[in-house]
């Protein structure tokens, strides 16, 4: 009978389509009927596009300058022991937050738990500026510590929200936008540095002044969190509103979350969770040690670049309207995971040759152009395809559920273990006696996330799903493409909202 659960493709369970008036409560994927303001200009406020512009400010402010210092290699530091022992303070904080983001930010919302997260974000300009002008290590360390419990956040914030605010078709191109925005902080951030750094052709770390620049874009973060939406009156593009369920107390959070963790999907998902940034401790030590202060920060403004041009390439893939989600899903996986083969053995040759070569060599673009890009390639491709590697776990994600309160709860996991998978590599790299222990894990763990991942894979749905349409108290009127009016019987494909 209508309203029964049935197991779809994805292997998940999810209500039948529903009739008229029916409440529907349990269906992740379930849109809802939600007011459309009068005003044009609180239409537009209330728009998941603006919401994914405030989204993308805050991937700006806050973790695309944190990766802008982490592309220079150490930190920008001249050596990057501490740095990396920083940023494993930082992502072992983040951990236990993470992992219980998603009961939290069911509880406090979407909007305040990013308004906490950015007020966390000039503390890691400062630790590197303190510690780069006075040599006061302790201070970056703690400051380290204290942004990792706050960007945990944020971290799970936008990752329901990425998750859950899109419609299907534009869920790529979204995701692909916020990847852009965090690596357009990368390009600013390395433009400046690369600026105040360009005489610099050897050893040493970068100038005090690059950090005060940070510092200054990290405080923009605060201000812009303030501008979203309550979820609730968040509108897409269709009229409808967000899918949400109803809300829970925080013990039956808890017990969902804990059920969450132990299904058989996340924990194939737990290595290619573990993987995604995995690499930023293990090349930023690779370009510390390797490349000279201006040779690093031209990295950073061409990495993020050629990932700019990539990524919404990558996301047009993920949002082919004429290709169903599991075919899209396996393009996409041979796209990112045969490049990320070919860096992975690149990198290897390369520290081989670094082996037979003075401890105290440091390539400059200028002086082996041919050499020092034979060695940096390895990492732009890092760099690229990390990111169509958040893209698509994101996106696979959005797969098996659409509501906020589902999607923290994966998101919070997610953040997790990748934070615990950063946590080992910075840790691993806080004092290493050679750098093939590092990328030898790397290469161990991809070995191993790859063919898990596929997996999950399999099991994602073959045609795109029917939506459901429910009010706010959960009652069905219908499935999108046809709506019902339950007054005068009319059917309607979509909502005028412009």
């Amino acid at each position: 009978m209508a309203g029964d659960k049935k197991t779809q493709e994805g292997g998940q369970d999810v209500a039948a389509e529903p009739m008229a008036g029916e409440v529907h409560e349990l269906d992740p994927f379930a849109l809802r009927v939600v007011d459309i303001p009068q005003k044009k200009w609180l239409r537009r406020y209330r728009s998941v596009a603006f919401q994914m512009v405030v989204l993308a400010m805050l991937a700006f402010s806050g973790p695309s300058m944190s990766n802008a210092i982490s592309s220079l290699g150490g930190g920008g530091l001249a050596t990057p022991y501490t740095a990396n022992t920083a940023s494993a303070t930082q992502y072992s904080t983040s951990i236990l937050i993470a992992m219980f983001g998603g009961p939290i930010v069911s509880v406090v919302g979407i909007p305040i738990s990013c308004m906490i997260g950015a007020m966390g974000f000039p503390l890691s300009g400062s630790g590197f500026y303190v510690n780069s002008k006075y040599g006061v290590q302790w201070y970056l360390i703690f400051a380290k510590a204290i942004y990792g419990i706050t960007s945990a956040f944020l971290y799970v914030a936008e990752a329901s929200a990425m998750i859950s605010y899109p419609e299907e078709h534009r869920r790529g191109f979204y995701i692909s936008i916020w990847v852009i925005m965090r690596n357009v902080g990368s390009i600013i951030a390395g433009a400046i540095t690369f600026g105040l750094n360009i005489a610099r052709d050897g050893y040493g770390g970068v100038t005090t002044n690059t950090y005060l620049v940070f510092l200054g874009l990290e405080c923009i973060g605060l201000p812009a969190a303030f501008l979203l939406s309550k979820t609730k009156k968040v509108i897409r593009s269709d009229g409808w509103g967000v899918p949400l369920l109803p809300k829970k107390t925080w013990k039956q959070e808890c017990k969902l979350l804990l059920e969450h963790h132990m299904q058989k999907r996340t924990l194939l998902l737990i290595p290619i969770y573990f993987l995604t940034y995995f690499g930023d401790g293990v090349w930023g030590t690779y370009m510390s040690l390797h490349f000279s202060v201006r040779a690093r920060a031209l990295s950073s403004l061409v990495t993020p670049i050629l990932a700019v041009i990539m990524n919404p390439l990558f996301g047009m893939i993920l949002d082919m309207k004429s290709v169903g989600p599991r075919k899209k899903g396996i393009i996409a996986f041979w796209v990112w995971t045969i490049p990320t083969a070919a860096m992975l053995i690149w990198v290897m040759v390369n520290l081989k040759w670094f082996t037979e070569q003075p401890s105290e060599l440091r390539l400059d673009y200028a002086h082996s152009t041919g050499r020092w890009v034979a060695m940096w390639f390895p990492n732009m491709l890092y760099v690229v395809t990390c990111w169509m590697s958040q893209t698509l776990v994101y996106w696979v994600l959005g797969q098996f559920a659409s509501d906020v309160s589902t999607n923290a709860r994966t998101g919070g996991v997610f953040r997790a273990w990748e934070t615990t998978g950063q946590a080992v590599s910075y840790g691993i790299n806080s004092k290493v006696a050679s750098l093939f222990i590092p990328f030898g894990v790397y290469v161990g763990l991809f070995a191993v996330a790859m063919p898990m991942f596929w997996v999950v894979l399999m099991d994602l749905p073959v045609e795109p799903r029917v939506l459901a349409i429910v009010d706010d108290d959960g009652n069905a009127v219908g499935h999108l493409g046809k709506t019902i009016d339950a007054e005068h019987g009319e059917e309607n494909a979509a909502r005028e909202i412009s």
